[in-house]
């Protein structure tokens, strides 16, 4: 073994930091030589020409080091790979949802001589749970897109009476009808009211306020809302932006709601954040249980969807509207949370009409244009 590798091996260190999946090891090599990248033939390269594909993968063998980076396996291919992670079709919200899932692991640095390197236990996807009515505390750090709006008063105080989904440095989103004042603040980082083992949340004024404009005021169709935060948010593992599922179709039949909301039809909000396991419903399946709604008069539109259990005991309720309902993929080489909806309306707390939910993935066309205006795709987007 080269004093290298005994070096190498010197400094790798255990950390935990998160949710990111790196697995560490060593693999004998000069920067060009070959290596096994998993179970496949890889290239030994600086840490710095395919550290994209090695965050979103979680593999990580060291071949050596130089003065000014480690030498990693690389797939023999990862140029072509870094193409199609970069390529131009691909929407922004999907560019970003990978740059957002990497934030945390940019603590790793370029991996320079005599660094330590990260080795985090990769988070694996939750199995359907039957678990906010019938929820269940959420765990510090396992929604860290989730936030609340508050409206504040002429005396300063804070009321929180929607949630809301952090899917960028200085956006949010939410539902259109939680919007009720200008005199808005975010909070973003809270597990639970007043924790003093927690750190503390930070709020953000909305200082811009973005509708849909097809909303129309007491119909639910086109609920939703995005807000320009005052000043942007340092990410962490407690503060993170969403992910948006892209799919007009979802693959699952399992979604969680999160919120602060009230866990019974005329209750006080809940204390602490929390979680619930929903079934999906297809339009179709949901649609006749809103005939001749005043909210939806012309039926459920293809940019609504349903979630609930039809037992009952499993809902969303009042405070949790604007709040995200989340599906975990695996598609990111670790799990990831996306969001599919955003809670609008429903019937009585806990019973078994499912609740509707605006479909986030039929709007991401606008979303984009006014999020990431500079970087968005040039198309015209439909108005729902």
């Amino acid at each position: 073994m080269s004093p290298s590798q005994h070096l190498a091996r010197w400094w790798i260190t255990a950390v935990t930091l998160g949710a990111i999946g790196v697995g560490c090891a060593l693999a004998s090599g000069n920067d060009g030589d070959s290596c096994l990248y998993g179970n496949e033939p890889g290239i030994c390269r600086g840490y710095s020409a395919c550290r994209a594909i090695i965050e979103e993968s979680g593999v990580l063998k060291i071949c050596d080091y130089t003065p000014q980076q480690a030498i990693v396996c690389c797939p023999e291919d990862y140029e072509q790979r870094l193409q199609q992670l970069n390529r131009p079709d691909t929407r922004v919200s999907e560019r970003k949802c990978r740059e957002y899932t990497r934030a945390p692991s940019s603590l790793v640095g370029t991996l320079g001589f005599g660094s330590s390197l990260v080795k985090v236990k990769r988070q694996q996807c939750p199995k359907d749970q039957n678990l906010i009515v019938g929820g269940t505390a959420a765990r510090p750090g396992e929604f860290p897109h989730m936030a609340r709006l508050g409206f504040v008063d002429e005396k300063g105080a804070v009321t929180f009476q929607c949630g809301a989904t952090l899917i960028s440095e200085q956006w949010v989103m939410t539902a259109a009808h939680c919007i009720e004042s200008t005199n808005i603040i975010i909070r973003l980082g809270e597990i639970k009211d007043n924790d003093p083992d927690a750190e503390d949340p930070v709020d953000e004024w909305v200082v811009k306020i973005v509708k849909h404009p097809n909303y129309k005021r007491p119909k639910v169709y086109n609920d939703i809302a995005l807000l320009k935060l005052q000043n942007p948010v340092r990410f962490s593992l407690r503060i993170r932006p969403a992910c948006l599922y892209s799919s007009s179709e979802i693959d699952r039949k399992k979604s969680i709601a999160t919120g602060f909301g009230a866990t019974r039809s005329f209750g006080s909000a809940s204390k602490e954040l929390l979680k619930v396991t929903l079934d999906l419903f297809s339009t179709p399946e949901c649609d006749p249980y809103f005939q001749r709604n005043k909210r939806v008069p012309q039926g459920l539109s293809h940019t609504q969807l349903c979630a609930g259990h039809l037992a009952g005991d499993r809902d969303t309720c009042t405070g949790d509207s604007g709040g995200p309902l989340q599906i975990y993929s695996s598609e990111m080489g670790s799990c990831t949370v996306q969001v599919v909806g955003i809670t609008s309306f429903g019937f009585t707390c806990g019973s078994s009409t499912p609740g509707v939910y605006t479909r986030v993935s039929e709007y991401l066309d606008w979303i984009e244009d006014v999020v990431w205006p500079e970087e968005a795709s040039s198309g015209a987007f439909q108005f729902s």
